[in-house]
């Protein structure tokens, strides 16, 4: 978490705060956002929806979620888990979608995960898809050209 480095004019040792990012170049990625950055700030982090909360209504962010109580409504994100636990009844629009939970809508997505417990129940649109073994599905299933 903290790197030492030393001033080279000095030879002053400073301790400073490491987020990935190497202060002399400026790039790379932030630990927790699997190399996206924020358009505002460069400091974008998860959201977490916990266990025993519920949410209903519209979520729009160029981040991450992971889902581990119950939402309802429309989300626009770039990344959504949904664990084990987790339950998303409504519509979504993101890259990536993982489920290990249970999903029912409407899902338009570039890379889509299924997990062995997972129950999706909807009008699924992908450009790539991978279930695993025990993972249940239903609905209609369109790859994107």
């Amino acid at each position: 978490m903290f790197n030492k480095r030393r001033d080279k004019e000095d030879g002053v040792q400073s301790t400073q705060e490491s987020h990935g990012m190497t202060p002399e170049k400026g790039n790379g990625p932030i630990p927790g956002t699997l190399g996206i950055k924020s358009a505002s700030n460069g400091n974008l982090k998860p959201s977490v929806i916990s266990e025993g909360f519920e949410f209903i209504g519209e979520i729009r962010s160029n981040g991450y979620l992971t889902i581990d109580g119950t939402v309802r409504g429309t989300l626009s994100l770039h990344s959504v888990q949904i664990g084990s636990t987790g339950t998303l009844d409504g519509n979504l629009v993101c890259e990536t979608v993982n489920v290990k939970g249970n999903f029912s809508g409407s899902l338009d997505c570039s890379d889509l995960t299924i997990g062995s417990r997972a129950i999706v129940d909807g009008k699924l649109t992908y450009k790539s898809i991978t279930i695993q073994r025990g993972g249940i599905v239903k609905g209609e299933l369109r790859k994107k050209g």
